[in-house]
């Protein structure tokens, strides 16, 4: 069964050579995404906090939960490619002026998420990590789609 994790198989071609249109792009553009993971995670803990009602609570906590499981998915990708820890800051502390802003701002961080994975999706030909990109690019419309709703319920 598919677990959200990849790791080569025996007989697979190899993760170092093979299977991706440009490897060097795409492991920067892995790194990448486990950092916006990881400061949406500080985000949406913010955001938590500011939250007014449960509907607004449930949906941050859901997108929150779905990030962690995101940075968890990116790192074993990277380790599986690369064989090494993947080195990467911790986001400093989000600035939040207001929790209007706030949605609006997560929901144009989910919806660039999304992209984000769709071209990475483009640029490898492993069927197990186009699955797991697939994931995560679904995901975040999810959260788009969760924000859109909380944005529409605001005064």
């Amino acid at each position: 069964m598919y677990d959200g994790y990849w790791t080569p198989a025996a007989g697979v071609r190899n993760p170092h050579t093979e299977g991706f249109t440009d490897r060097t792009r795409f492991l920067q553009k892995l790194l990448k995404a486990i950092y916006d993971e990881r400061a949406a995670q500080q985000f949406y803990r913010v955001m938590y906090d500011r939250a007014m009602t449960m509907f607004q609570k449930r949906s941050i906590q859901h997108a929150w939960n779905d990030e962690i499981k995101h940075e968890r998915m990116l790192t074993h990708l990277y380790r599986s490619l690369t064989g090494s820890e993947a080195q990467v800051p911790i986001p400093g502390p989000p600035e939040i002026a207001d929790f209007e802003r706030s949605v609006e701002q997560a929901l144009e961080d989910e919806l660039a998420a999304a992209e984000h994975y769709r071209e990475m999706y483009k640029m490898t030909t492993f069927r197990e990590v186009r699955d797991l990109l697939l994931e995560l690019t679904l995901d975040e419309m999810e959260h788009a789609t969760r924000f859109t709703y909380i944005r529409a319920a605001m005064p």
